[in-house]
């Protein structure tokens, strides 16, 4: 049985099944970003066969594209894609969860918590096993993705452009260029035949479609009159501060840091900044996007209220607007022009995607040379072996990984 039968067979799973898959994912996605977007791939393309490959990388082009947390709007609008809009809110909250109760967790004892060395052991020994992950789900994207020389040599400038120069304007003009090559160089066939995963009867811009456009705005309009408007509820103060931050974070989630930073720190004095260092911490100690953190923030100002009105104000207005234009795009998915385009932005993302597993085996310290750093290089090794040789599962190898990091010296 081909894998785009079995793909087509399971194109409407139950609701109760994506939550259980992507709760999972959320438990053991370390690292954010580029590594929860992997283990997606590893579960819905590999494992489950819900998707395939060409459609993931769809989500990944889009998500870079928009505002908000790459990862989670993956994840987004693959529940969109499998079950509708329902689909996305359910798929959006299960991977979220797991990380929203630690942190909840964390925020609730921090102070107390003396256990930071062991989670940072751990940690140290996740990451390269997190970057095989990653580098394995490049591998196994590349056989649709970079089919010939031209769509190799895309993937190489757009990995290249991404670890030497990086920034959001760098990868639109990826996306960007790598669509008007594919445009340029595939010859267009004159028929415009729908393809295999795209909808009989095209989602219009309807009611739904006005009501999202109208909270976006709203949450933004909130955002930018709040100093103005005499209101002292601290959880519609952060609902306002978030859900607007949430349209303005291009390039992920590390751009969140400062943004929230000079808010919660220096604006509203909400937090210290010893304070705003320890949710930072937590938020890269838990599986999942690094945007969590504002989890940590919504706690310490409001409660366990707060921290609920936060969490939903920085995931729900980004996964929202992928939605939409993924509702919109599904329009044109069966024209020509718009085949070539993806086939050459497909490429460059395949080549993101490798950028990202070599920026996480950057971050091993070797300032101590060798020696040191050969244990986290090992276990990138073994891991990617396993993964790819052996073809175990994602979350068994980086559960392994961090195992060992706590029995190393």
């Amino acid at each position: 049985m081909s894998h785009e039968q079995t793909a087509s067979e399971n194109s409407f799973p139950s609701l109760w099944r994506l939550f259980l898959i992507f709760f999972k994912i959320g438990c053991v996605s370390w690292g954010g970003y580029m590594a929860l977007v992997s283990v997606v791939r590893a579960e819905i393309v590999e494992k489950h066969r819900l998707l395939r490959d060409d459609e993931i990388m769809d989500g990944i082009a889009l998500a870079m594209l928009l505002p908000g947390p790459v990862a989670v709007n993956v994840v987004a609008f693959v529940g969109n894609r499998l079950r509708g809009t329902l689909g996305a809110a359910l798929c959006a909250t299960a991977v979220i969860l797991p990380s929203f109760f630690l942190m909840l967790g964390f925020a609730t004892v921090y102070f107390a918590w003396e256990g930071q060395e062991v989670a940072e052991k751990a940690l140290s020994a996740i990451i390269p096993a997190i970057a095989a992950v990653i580098a394995n789900a490049a591998l196994k994207m590349r056989g649709k993705a970079l089919p010939g020389p031209l769509e190799w040599t895309l993937a190489a400038i757009a990995a290249g452009l991404i670890l030497f120069v990086g920034g959001i304007w760098i990868v639109a003009a990826i996306i960007v260029g790598a669509a008007t090559v594919g445009m340029l160089r595939f010859r267009l066939s004159s028929r415009t035949e729908t393809s295999a995963t795209a909808h009989k009867n095209p989602v219009s811009f309807g009611l739904g479609s006005w009501l999202a456009m109208a909270f976006l705005v709203g949450c933004l309009a909130l955002f930018l009159l709040f100093p103005s408007l005499d209101i002292t509820s601290l959880s519609a103060q952060l609902f306002s501060l978030f859900a607007g931050m949430s349209l303005m974070l291009f390039g992920g989630g590390y751009i969140f840091i400062p943004m929230v930073q000079e808010a919660v720190v220096g604006a509203q004095g909400w937090l210290g900044p010893d304070e705003f260092a320890a949710s930072i911490a937590l938020g890269q100690v838990t599986p999942g996007p690094i945007l969590i953190s504002a989890t940590f923030v919504g706690y310490k100002v409001a409660g366990i209220a707060g921290a609920i009105v936060a969490t939903i104000a920085i995931f729900l207005p980004p996964a929202t607007l992928i939605v939409l234009a993924a509702n919109q795009l599904e329009r044109i998915s069966h024209h020509a022009y718009y085949k070539a385009a993806q086939s050459g932005i497909r490429a460059v993302v395949c080549g993101m995607i490798m950028a990202a597993a070599v920026s996480l085996l950057r971050s091993i310290d070797f300032s101590g040379g060798l020696e040191e750093a050969w244990p986290q290089l090992a276990i990138f090794g073994v891991s990617l072996i396993a993964l790819a040789g052996f073809k175990r599962d994602e979350v068994w190898v980086i559960l392994a990984a961090g195992l060992v990091g706590l029995l190393l010296p």
